[in-house]
């Protein structure tokens, strides 16, 4: 019985007293609420799928935009690392040239290409977004770990040709290579008939003769272990050298340094004269091996080049024959 009463909807106008009425059966209303209701949800829902769908656009164009960035960068990345190689060679190329002109071993050039055994290693961090993004960054991965181990690679080669051209320069700094008076050469190295004794005997030395007071130099860099008389030899210096040599310089007219004193290669350190057993002006010059006590022919040490001094450290030196 319920069902059949009706519903009464009137409608006021603010400006009038006329008034407009509806009248339908209670089911109706109901169902004319429930319509409403249906509407409104449906109106709900399809406001907030278009407000998503609107985001997700957003999203997605935000997407594209940082996509379109990354290849750009990672295309100039690739350019870059491109850069390096083509700087990484020129090193190379230097370093051969200097390793070439200082007569020291070329690095292999199968060590230099670092080898290719193997599989790389793949990322798989883009895999699942794009397979093209995927593999350019992979490419670049590969690149720049072969870049970073070839710059490993040159700063080691480098940094040993630094340490052996700085020993060749301290060795050579330390070993008698200049001649240590100028004049003319009177009496070598070997056995000779003794200007004096008029006997057959062996020369220790090398004579070079000049005038009185002719400047004598140090030969090489070292230490000042003797300085005074000394029988025979006159007015003697010896000069102990970091080579593991000893430079002996006798019959000077007199000396200008001391013992203890460090002296450099070309340093004047005495004048020629005449004293101890000698007859006239000259220097009489000796090497001596301090590590084998053995003296060495001074004229294998008269105008030596850097490039001659095979050796890299003191243990490795190598003077051939006596």
């Amino acid at each position: 019985m319920s069902l059949r009463k009706k519903w009464i909807v009137q409608f006021m106008k603010v400006d009038s007293q006329k008034t407009v009425q509806f009248s339908f059966s209670k089911i109706v209303g109901i169902l004319l609420i429930f319509m409403v209701v249906i509407t409104v949800s449906m109106l709900a829902t399809s406001f907030n799928y278009v407000w998503k769908k609107q985001g997700e656009v957003t999203h997605l164009s935000k997407l594209q935009k940082e996509n379109e960035l990354l290849r750009s960068r990672m295309f100039n990345f690739s350019t870059q690392m491109d850069s390096l190689l083509i700087k990484i060679r020129i090193m190379e190329e230097w370093e051969d040239n200097m390793r070439q002109e200082r007569r020291l071993p070329i690095i292999n050039p199968d060590v230099r290409a670092l080898g290719s055994g193997g599989a790389p290693y793949t990322d798989p961090v883009f895999l699942p977004f794009c397979v093209d993004l995927h593999n350019t960054y992979n490419d670049n991965l590969t690149r720049m770990n072969f870049v970073t181990a070839k710059v490993s690679l040159t700063f080691d080669t480098h940094f040993d040709l630094l340490t052996k051209i700085q020993s060749r320069e301290s060795l050579y700094s330390a070993t008698p290579s200049i001649l240590p008076t100028y004049g003319r050469f009177t009496s070598p190295y070997g056995y000779r008939i003794h200007p004096i004794r008029r006997n057959r005997d062996f020369h220790t030395g090398f004579d070079i003769a000049n005038d009185r007071g002719t400047p004598i130099y140090a030969t090489a860099n070292g230490i000042v272990t003797f300085a005074g008389r000394s029988g025979g030899m006159g007015n003697l210096v010896r000069i102990d050298h970091a080579s593991g040599l000893q430079t002996r310089y006798a019959h000077l007219d007199k000396f200008i340094v001391s013992v203890g004193e460090s002296v450099y290669k070309g340093q004047i350190i005495a004048f020629m004269g005449t004293s101890g057993t000698s007859t006239g002006y000259h220097l009489h010059y000796e090497v001596f091996d301090l590590h084998r006590r053995q003296l060495r022919n001074p004229i294998h040490y008269f105008n030596i080049s850097k490039d001659q001094i095979k050796a890299d450290s003191w243990e490795d030196i190598s003077w051939g024959g006596n």
